[in-house]
């Protein structure tokens, strides 16, 4: 009778020394991979910098009909996607890279596409460019350096940041309008960044905000008869 209950015992033992072990393992594994989710979603923020050779496409008359069509297709099938991920008809483990809180609401590379779309077919580039760089680099640099330096000079460098942006693309202007835009450009980018809305991603507003208040910059003093947009910086092959 004592030898069996020592068997049990050590049987028991043994049992939760490898479920200790197999649960130290699984946790290692699930760290990694939040780690490599979490770079995933710094390299495709960075990638979509890339996107501004959309300007250096030539500008002949079919060309112009697939510059507005194809980007108007892409978002439209990624909606479709995301309405079915959203439904339950694809499976949420599919779509590596995605927060936790996008499990019931549009993942953020949507509101990134969509806003990215309104750029090329709304605004002229010199104002678009500069947002796409924002959120391309401003986003991930504040979600890195907030980690290692605190909130506060985590917005002054992205703050700094994108004023550069703006500043390379509006060099052409007049020195009054580039330092305006440029203020103006970064201040929107950075409420966009910052300010957190419960059903718009901040991979939109950091696009369309700054976009937004520069266009009614833009008009307004078109209107009083100044037209402070600078020559553009790319141009189609």
């Amino acid at each position: 009778m004592l030898f069996s209950e020592m068997n049990a015992k050590d049987a028991f033992k043994s049992t939760k020394q490898r479920m200790v072990k197999y649960q130290a393992e699984f946790l290692e594994q699930i760290n990694a991979i939040e780690v490599d989710a979490h770079w995933f979603r710094r390299v495709f923020h960075t990638f979509a910098a890339s996107f501004v050779f959309y300007y250096l496409l030539p500008d002949e008359e079919w060309m112009n009909a697939i510059k507005i069509a194809v980007p108007i297709i892409i978002v439209f099938c990624m909606t479709a996607i995301e309405y079915r991920r959203l439904r339950g008809s694809l499976d949420h483990q599919r779509f590596f890279g995605l927060r936790s809180y996008e499990k019931k609401r549009p993942a953020s590379y949507l509101y990134f596409g969509i806003a990215v779309v309104l750029l090329f077919l709304l605004f002229p580039q010199q104002i678009a460019i500069p947002c796409i760089l924002c959120a391309s680099f401003t986003d991930p640099i504040i979600g890195e350096t907030r980690y290692y330096l605190g909130k506060k000079k985590a917005y002054i460098i992205g703050f700094i940041l994108s004023l550069f942006f703006f500043l390379i693309t509006w060099y052409q202007a007049d020195w009054w309008a580039l330092i305006l835009v440029s203020m103006i450009g970064a201040s929107g980018a950075l409420v966009g960044e910052v300010k957190k809305l419960r059903f718009i991603d901040d991979d939109f507003m950091i696009q369309i905000l700054p976009a937004i208040l520069l266009f009614i910059l833009w008009q307004g003093l078109l209107l009083e008869g100044s037209n402070i947009l600078p020559p553009p910086m790319i141009h189609p092959l």
